[in-house]
């Protein structure tokens, strides 16, 4: 673990603002649990638009729900490599659904 000094400009919970060192825009700090839940949410509106895979509702539910569990598996990755128990792990995945064309 590194320790770098970075400017917090919210700390509201679950909706903290923050820049990192050599940042030019302020970033948005989301809780892992929070990143979780908003996974497992675009993760249903994918579900309810699998029967329509050409659409462009599908195409942007999918591209939001790939992000989003790119991001959660680094955020769980992290947490098992520095022995942070998690409460959570992925249980359904975009690779569950084809890739849009």
């Amino acid at each position: 673990m590194k320790k770098i000094p970075v400017d917090v400009y919210s700390n509201a919970s679950n909706n903290g603002v923050v820049r990192m060192p050599d940042r030019q825009y302020l970033g948005s700090v989301i809780q892992g649990d929070s990143l979780f839940l908003l996974h497992g949410e675009a993760m249903d509106i994918l579900e309810e638009l699998k029967h329509n895979p050409g659409s462009y509702g599908y195409f942007k539910a999918y591209s939001i729900a790939k992000s989003l569990e790119q991001r959660l598996e680094h955020y769980i990755e992290v947490c098992h490599t520095k022995s942070v128990k998690l409460e959570f792990d992925i249980e359904c995945s975009v690779l569950d659904y084809d890739e849009p064309l």
